[in-house]
Formats: C-alpha cells, sequence, structure tokens
C-alpha cells in the first residue's frame, strides 16, 4: 500500500490494509448503515471479505483507493471514504460511510473534502462520480459542496438513486479561497 496519510481537523485517512479488515467489516454489515447505499441491504461476511479484497487491489492498480477513517484525537475507527475504480462503471468513483454515531457532527463533508483535495492535488484523476439516495439531504449537500453536478436522477432506472459527477474545475470553485 502506498504511504499516504491525510489529515484533516478531526481525523486521519490512511489506506486500508490487512489490519483493517474486520473494522471496514463492521460498517459494511451494519443495516443502518447500509440502508443508505445503493444495495439497501448490510453486506455479508463474504461480500464485505470480497469488497475489502477490491479495495486493496484497487491501491495496488490504479493508485488511488478507500482510505480507513480514525478520529485524531483518540484513534476510533469513524468509517471509510476514497475513490476506485469499481468495474462495472467507467471511471473513478466516491464511496464513503460512517458508523451511526458520528452522523450528523460535520465528519462526513470533513472527510470527503480531505479526500477529495488529496484526489485532486495528488493523482492525475480529473473527475469521478458518486451515487446518493435521492432523500439523503445530507450526502447531496456533500456532494454539492465538493462541486458535484446532477448528472443522473434515476441511476440505472432508479429514481430513489442520484448520480453526481465531480470534475476537478467545478471543485476548484468550491474551495474556500475561492468562495
Amino acid at each position: 500500500m502506498p504511504a499516504i496519510e491525510i489529515k484533516s481537523e478531526r481525523m486521519m485517512l490512511t489506506p486500508y490494509t490487512e489490519a483493517d479488515r474486520a473494522l471496514m467489516a463492521s460498517v459494511h454489515c451494519d443495516p443502518e448503515i447500509m440502508q443508505w447505499m445503493k444495495g439497501k441491504r448490510a453486506l455479508t461476511a463474504d461480500e464485505a471479505n470480497d469488497t475489502f479484497d477490491h479495495y486493496l487491489r484497487c491501491w495496488k492498480r490504479d493508485d488511488v483507493g478507500i482510505f480507513g477513517v480514525r478520529s485524531q484525537a483518540t484513534d476510533e475507527f469513524i468509517g471509510e471514504c476514497g475513490f476506485w475504480f469499481r468495474g462495472d462503471r467507467p471511471g473513478a468513483a466516491m464511496r464513503y460511510l460512517l458508523r451511526p454515531k458520528f452522523w450528523g457532527q460535520g465528519y462526513g463533508r470533513e472527510m470527503t473534502i480531505a479526500a477529495t483535495e488529496w484526489l485532486f492535488t495528488e493523482t492525475k484523476v480529473d473527475t469521478f462520480w458518486a451515487i446518493t439516495k435521492a432523500n439523503n439531504k445530507s450526502s447531496i449537500a456533500i456532494l454539492r459542496r465538493l462541486g458535484g453536478i446532477l448528472s443522473d436522477d434515476a441511476y440505472m432506472g432508479d429514481a430513489d438513486l442520484w448520480q453526481f459527477d465531480v470534475p476537478r474545475s467545478a471543485w476548484l470553485n468550491t474551495k474556500p479561497e475561492n468562495s
């Protein structure tokens, strides 16, 4: 894995390592969290393992991937955030998940800003896309804050899922020094 460490005000983002497998599964196997994701269901242990293996392959293959996110103050696992080339659709996709105890406290916004800053300053990726539930106002606000442009209000024919595209140029216009 690359030696990357991204620090925000309250969090540290580092590429997942094998030692993080159980922590990653703890969010992907949690029905309360996964109700907000595209599949609307928690993953099985085998599915979480397969997803984790894919995350690790992404780092090796693409030099981008999903970060484990921890509190700087306590080292507590908060969730995950990052980018991956999923294989079922072109381009980089953003994914972010938070443990419920961290919902509504600005952690989602903070970690997505930090990850996007890294992506657009340290890689050659010029755009990414993200999917959110149409009724997830917090996630929609996060994606719009990153410069997200609604590109599909019925992702894969599902009106409950919206796709946002975030090009580097739109993100540059959202940075505080440009606001």
